[in-house]
């Protein structure tokens, strides 16, 4: 496959092409900056933060290379940093049955349009999330039919909507894990994640080099919000952890049930 330049804009006086370059590369360098912080933070919302800004700069298919290049190396740290406080067997019993959902969500996003998967996903993540907001318990999220039900619910979502990460942060919120926990554990099941897509997209040749290239010049603004994300841990309280993680998720949810609805009205 040829390499062509990631860049959405094709303008034909090079001067412009100069300057519309050094603009994406901003942009992206500020979406891998926010995404490490907050994944510093919280071991999740990676792509919440980067892909709307990365869409502005870049194609679809880069912007999801990217993002799986910032998951990986930002994950890798938070992991690296608070491997003693992950919960291995939760992230591993989350891992296993995701890898089923990965497939069931392929195939029923063959048969069911992914305007209306999206629409239902959001309605349910919000009200799910405001529920927790209120303290109030998920019924069946401290068994151990738990991991299985929201593994298999991230899987399917990775392939159907996109939005991997609410059954996961739920789950745990749920479970009300401290935020050390809460924080490496996520970051270690989406790190695993991660690297299935990782062999996905490399084996269906959607890899160039040139996003590669572009991979390694933004990575280390990644790393840098990801130590930025860390120290803020320190500062924040348990309760303002769990509100800003809720918070995202609503966010997450919002942002589904509100292109789904603009999709139909369209």
């Amino acid at each position: 496959m040829a390499t062509t330049s990631p860049s959405l804009y094709h303008p034909s006086k090079p001067e412009n092409l100069k300057t519309l370059l050094t603009w994406s590369l901003l942009v992206a360098l500020v979406a891998a900056l926010l995404a490490g912080t907050v994944t510093g933070l919280t071991g999740f919302g990676l792509a919440l933060v980067s892909t709307p800004l990365l869409l502005f700069v870049y194609e679809p298919r880069t912007v999801v290379v990217l993002t799986v290049f910032f998951s990986i190396f930002i994950n890798i740290a938070v992991v690296w940093d608070s491997w003693r406080e992950a919960r291995r067997a939760l992230a591993l019993a989350l891992l296993l049955p995701s890898v089923v959902g990965v497939v069931l969500g392929a195939e029923v996003l063959r048969v069911v349009d992914p305007v209306y998967i999206r629409l239902a996903v959001g309605l349910v993540v919000v009200f799910s999330a405001l529920l927790l907001v209120r303290e109030v318990r998920l019924p069946g999220a401290g068994t151990r039919w738990g991991p299985v039900v929201a593994g298999s619910a991230s899987g399917a979502l990775s392939t159907s909507t996109g939005l991997a990460a609410p059954p996961i942060v739920l789950l745990l919120a749920s479970r009300r894990l401290p935020k050390a926990e809460f924080r490496s554990t996520s970051a270690l099941y989406f790190l695993a994640m991660s690297l299935v897509g990782l062999v996905v997209l490399g084996g269906r040749g959607l890899i160039e080099a040139g996003e590669v290239s572009l991979g390694a010049v933004l990575v280390p603004s990644a790393l840098v919000g990801k130590v930025l994300g860390t120290a803020l841990l320190k500062r924040v309280s348990e309760r303002a952890f769990r509100a800003f993680s809720l918070g995202l998720v609503i966010m997450t949810g919002t942002l589904g049930v509100a292109t789904a609805l603009w999709a139909l009205i369209g």
